[in-house]
């Protein structure tokens, strides 16, 4: 049952998402605007953390199998892309790094901000 509460708190954020995108002349995918406004309601508190902490971890556990379907599409385009496929690498890798490098900057800033908040 602490699953499924958990998975409803997540589905309707995927809602709020979605529902955004259509209402937001933005070229914005809804998953976009779901994570903002779960990541703005875990950071305000008005959802806790432990109500969506398991259902999370599941979602963690089995994240590879949503990158199948990408990976099956790649080989089917492989003719249309073989001719650039080391640009394209060199890019991934590139933006990997990027993001890489910006996700460790913001977790620092948050983290230091938390410890100077509990002195």
């Amino acid at each position: 049952m602490k699953y499924l509460f958990q998975f409803l708190i997540v589905l309707f954020f995927v809602f709020l998402g979605e529902l955004c995108e259509y209402l937001i002349p933005l070229p914005i995918a809804g998953s976009i605007y779901g994570l903002v406004l779960l990541f703005i309601a875990l950071w305000t508190g008005l959802v806790k953390l432990k109500w969506v902490s398991k259902i999370a971890d599941w979602f963690h556990g089995v994240m590879a199998l949503f990158f199948i379907a990408p990976a099956v599409a790649v080989i089917d385009i492989w003719p249309q892309i073989s001719d650039i496929w080391f640009y394209l690498v060199v890019l991934l890798v590139a933006a990997y790094f990027v993001t890489m490098v910006i996700t460790g900057k913001t977790a620092d800033y948050f983290l230091n901000k938390h410890k100077q908040d509990k002195k």
